[in-house]
């Protein structure tokens, strides 16, 4: 078993931090301005407001596919005196066959997003890959530090040179950190390629080939290793729900 890392700074390839992305723009909004540390408290009206969402990919909300029903909103109209809950009952065995079919349609739903995102994105992608052993030059995320007067707008966008020690997956990548054995991972969308007296400035040493010799001939007895060509599929695009 080996233990695998996620580019940072790729949303792409963490669900996670997509969600995050939506969550933290919420909270600016209910926010609007007032205080920042009470954002805590807005987080049940912003899971309520997210879970029943319909999902442009799926075509359904997330409370419907999880509970095979729509959540009542606050404040919705709904006459006190009926008795029961104000919607049909439904037997067990045809809320479980719904659910099948509505199933059936997320994931219908899904494939043609990924294909239809897929296309979108392939048009503007370039199709470089860097083979491995070549050196490369990685994005450079700098924060602004006032106290040193540093100003991240000024900096250098790209650090390296680094080396390219094998591909994990279509789209990650993992490098040489020069002057010693760590490695670090990152997108395939972060490198360029490196030439000579392009970036030396920026370099923070020299590459330390022994270590990446020894290194690289394990890469290459392990299984492992991945020839694979890039099928991300991009970003997201509205999908709506399958007309009949």
């Amino acid at each position: 078993m080996e233990l695998q890392h996620t580019a940072p700074y790729t949303p792409r390839q963490n669900p996670t931090e997509r969600a995050n992305r939506t969550i933290k723009t919420m909270i600016a909004q209910y926010l609007d301005g007032g205080p920042q540390n009470t954002w805590d408290q807005l987080l049940p009206e912003i899971s309520l407001a997210i879970n029943s969402s319909v999902s442009d990919t799926t075509g359904f909300s997330p409370a419907f596919l999880t509970q095979g029903r729509e959540p009542r909103l606050p404040r919705t109209l709904y006459d006190e005196l009926t008795p029961g809950r104000g919607t049909p009952e439904v037997a067990p065995t045809d809320r479980s066959q719904q659910l099948r079919d509505i199933f059936r349609v997320v994931r219908d739903n899904a494939e043609r997003a990924t294909a239809d995102q897929g296309r979108h994105y392939n048009l503007r992608r370039r199709t470089w890959k860097p083979p491995v052993g070549s050196l490369v030059l990685v994005t450079r995320h700098a924060l602004s530090n006032a106290a040193e007067g540093f100003a991240a707008k000024l900096a250098a966008r790209y650090e390296g040179p680094f080396r390219v020690a094998k591909f994990p997956s279509p789209n990650i990548v993992q490098l040489h950190v020069p002057g010693s054995r760590r490695r670090r991972t990152a997108s395939l969308g972060q490198l360029k390629p490196y030439r000579q007296g392009e970036a030396d400035d920026h370099a923070e040493g020299a590459i330390d080939d022994s270590d990446y010799e020894e290194d690289h001939a394990k890469d290459t007895h392990s299984p492992k290793q991945s020839d694979a060509t890039d099928t991300s599929p991009g970003e997201y695009h509205p999908t709506p729900r399958r007309r009949h």
